[in-house]
């Protein structure tokens, strides 16, 4: 029989039961725990530490602009970058485009996404350059008789440095292409 199981036919037995008005059996036992009884706070609302924090990272039923429901794909994308629905982001894009400033504004969006770039190869570099050139991994191998396998990665002296250098010449070669752009953006010459 497709569809069937033991609880599907419990529960169909039950409301059988509820709507010909006779008490619904319990013909299972239900084992839990119970621990100690929450304390009652007279209807205050009771928060973790984390409750503040996962209600700003979550996103909210109906965007804080145009108070519309947020359920598509795109939505849950824009809330996350731009703190509002995908509706919203077309409006304000329309809106600039109309005024003649969209190109301006995505300019500078760009800058921005280049220096936030740019700032994580500089974290990169600098994590990169702590491990002196050097870098041990373990790794769990076999399946039958399992063992740690331990790898060993060096860079000489010598073409670390090279690395490092070339890496700092080419963010800081960047860098200057970015603030010539912003500034150029800005009108500051």
């Amino acid at each position: 029989m497709a569809n069937y199981s033991k609880e599907a036919v419990r529960q169909n037995k039950a409301l059988k039961d509820i709507l010909e008005g006779k008490p619904a059996e319990k013909d299972y036992v239900q084992v839990g725990y119970e621990g100690k009884a929450p304390e009652n706070k007279g209807g205050e609302t009771r928060k973790s530490e984390l409750t503040d924090l996962m209600a700003e990272v979550r996103m909210p039923w109906f965007c804080p602009e145009c108070k519309k429901a947020m359920k598509k794909k795109l939505d849950d994308k824009f809330w996350r970058m731009m703190g509002h629905c995908f509706d919203c982001q077309v409006e304000m894009e329309n809106k600039l485009r109309v005024k003649g400033e969209f190109d301006e504004w995505a300019e500078r969006k760009m800058l921005e996404n280049q220096k936030s770039q740019l700032k994580d190869l500089e974290q990169s570099i600098t994590d990169f350059e702590k491990t002196g050139g050097k870098k041990t991994w373990y790794n769990n191998v076999g399946v039958n008789t399992p063992e740690l396998e331990k790898d060993k990665w060096e860079m000489d002296e010598e073409a670390f440095n090279k690395t490092i250098k070339e890496a700092k010449d080419f963010i800081k070669e960047k860098r200057e292409i970015v603030e010539k752009a912003e500034q150029q953006l800005t009108g500051a010459q």
